[in-house]
């Protein structure tokens, strides 16, 4: 008797359970197309062109706005840089999203009546929830892009007719140097020194000019052979204690020689960029360390100094043009804002790395990586 209760109402507990599980997947079922409506009119919406790609580079998902972009939701864009050259294709923003980069870039596209355009693209993985794809939104920036342009033209231009005064005035001052020795007057000598200090400052103003133009453009201009960064160093240390004033500014380095892959001149550049960015927001008798090892196959530089450090919102925009750290007690220190950028885009340009980490009140650290010479 028990047997048969249990044979027939088995069936019927399995049917309740089919019904509530059919009911299950209807209501997720509408509840996922409508999710893929809310996310379709969302990108219907959008006027800059998005683009999602899965793990091998085939397009996942479009909207209207790259669709009129590339000639269909299919097309393909054929990116170029700024001199009309076509990307290399593991460079292009479809295939670096593929490959799970976070990314922002600029390109050219080039339309059949000749005229270009410039973009924007920036490119972000979906992680989990989109299974390995990523979403790239591209933005039209031409009219933003030609501003800028002139505003690089503008500063190529000044700084190539103030380079020529300014190496006769440096001229004419390191003579009147050589004259003055063994003057009655001391006071002469000194105020050539310092005019004939600023007159250098100001050509590394002007040199930092020109070099924003040639790294904008993507075409840096080095000379690479092995560097023994040790030396460089070093001699980099000793032009920054002659500015130092009262800074003291130790270095801790290996006895021997540490090759590297690099420009000398431009890598010197980099250097004295980090220690005069140390002594311009580096209170007065507060030291300077610089240390130098090797590690990851190559180099590493560290200089770190005991300012009031930079808080975490601006620590991601050090390495862009003209931007600078100001301060509430001392507003900003003078310059152009230009010498980390620089830095950062030689260092990158030398195939290494440079960051920084900082927090307010404990300092702030530089740390430059450059591979190994062969």
């Amino acid at each position: 008797m028990l047997e048969s209760e249990t044979g027939r109402g088995a069936p019927q507990d399995v049917g309740t359970c089919l019904a509530d599980l059919r009911e299950v997947n209807q209501g997720l079922l509408i509840a996922g197309l409508r999710e893929q409506e809310f996310a379709a009119a969302i990108l219907a919406g959008i006027d800059d062109a998005v683009l999602v790609v899965d793990r091998a580079g085939k397009i996942v998902r479009v909207n209207a706005a790259y669709a009129r972009l590339a000639g269909g939701a299919d097309g393909l864009l054929a990116p170029e840089d700024d001199q009309g050259r076509p990307l290399l294709p593991d460079r292009t923003p479809r295939v670096r999203a593929a490959r799970g980069e976070r990314f922002s870039m600029e390109f050219v596209l080039t339309a059949s009546d000749g005229s270009r355009r410039w973009f924007e693209a920036r490119g972000q993985p979906l992680g989990d929830y989109g299974a390995g794809s990523a979403v790239v939104v591209i933005r039209d920036i031409t009219m933003s892009s030609r501003h800028r342009r002139l505003q690089d033209d503008f500063i190529a231009l000044a700084a190539h007719e103030l380079r020529t005064p300014l190496t006769a005035i440096q001229g004419s001052l390191e003579l009147l140097g050589r004259w003055s020795q063994g003057a009655a007057d001391s006071r002469v000598p000194r105020t050539i020194d310092t005019a004939l200090h600023q007159t250098r400052r100001l050509k590394m103003l002007v040199n930092d000019l020109t070099d924003v133009g040639r790294l904008q453009s993507g075409h840096p201009v080095l000379s690479l052979a092995a560097v023994d960064l040790v030396a460089l160093t070093a001699e980099a240390v000793e032009i920054a204690k002659g500015l130092a004033e009262q800074h003291p500014i130790t270095l801790d380095a290996p006895a021997e020689p540490l090759p590297v892959r690099g420009d000398a001149n431009r890598l010197e550049q980099v250097l004295l960029n980090l220690l005069t960015n140390a002594l311009k927001y580096t209170p007065p008798t507060t030291g300077i360390e610089v240390r130098l090892r090797r590690a990851d196959g190559g180099g590493v530089l560290t200089v770190h100094d005991a300012g009031p450090g930079i808080a975490a919102d601006m620590l991601p925009h050090l390495f862009e043009r003209f931007y600078q750290v100001a301060r509430i007690d001392r507003g900003s220190q003078g310059g152009m804002g230009l010498g980390l950028y620089i830095a950062h885009q030689l260092i990158e340009a030398h195939g290494g790395k440079i960051g920084v980490a900082s927090a307010p009140g404990e300092g702030t650290t530089f740390t430059v990586w450059l591979p190994a010479a062969a």
